[in-house]
């Protein structure tokens, strides 16, 4: 069968895809689905406006990635932040390079952007992963606090805007306030 990228803006993903995406997130991420999240219909909140990117092949999700967008106020410091999140790849498909090309897809489209941060919040153990696909540096001081709690979350930056450059610095000591992980 052959395998096609294809691309979704906010709220356009097909209810086929949709279905195969959330019952991934619901086997292996089990903590998003649980108390008022259980009957969770949302792949990432709605508000961050996810644009979907997908390998696909006919009706089969074989890898997908979503770039979602959000304003944080950092140390009295505005910011639109673009990040890739809800990254997958089916079993049957892993280690064949798809999730790795959606990263390089999600960062040269966020570069081009008119966002003033690219963010990528990720497991210790995906930090490689993350670097090589999407040619950004892991900010090792870097912290992310979600929902009030600190993360133990891997953080790799790319500073696009001259804002975003000028105050990297503030990146590095202070934490990053966010009201969900990524």
């Amino acid at each position: 069968m052959e395998m096609r990228y294809v691309e979704y803006e906010p709220g356009t993903l097909p209810a086929v895809l949709k279905a195969q995406v959330l019952s991934f997130l619901r086997i292996v991420w089990p903590e998003g689905f649980t108390g008022g999240l259980r009957y969770r219909d949302w792949i990432t909140n709605p508000a961050y406006e996810p644009h979907h990117l997908l390998y696909v092949a006919g009706d089969l999700v074989v890898s997908h990635l979503e770039i979602v967008h959000l304003v944080v106020t950092h140390e009295g410091t505005t910011y639109k932040v673009s990040a890739p999140t809800s990254v997958l790849t089916f079993p049957s498909f892993r280690g064949e390079g798809w999730a790795g090309k959606l990263v390089q897809r999600a960062a040269q489209r966020i570069e081009t952007s008119t966002a003033d941060l690219g963010l990528i919040c990720c497991e210790p153990h995906n930090q490689a992963f993350y670097s090589k696909n999407s040619g950004w540096p892991v900010i090792p001081e870097a912290q992310i606090v979600a929902d009030g709690s600190p993360t133990s979350q891997s953080v790799l930056m790319r500073f696009l805007s001259p804002t975003a450059a000028q105050h990297e610095d503030t990146f590095r000591r202070a934490p990053l306030h966010l009201d969900d992980e990524l």
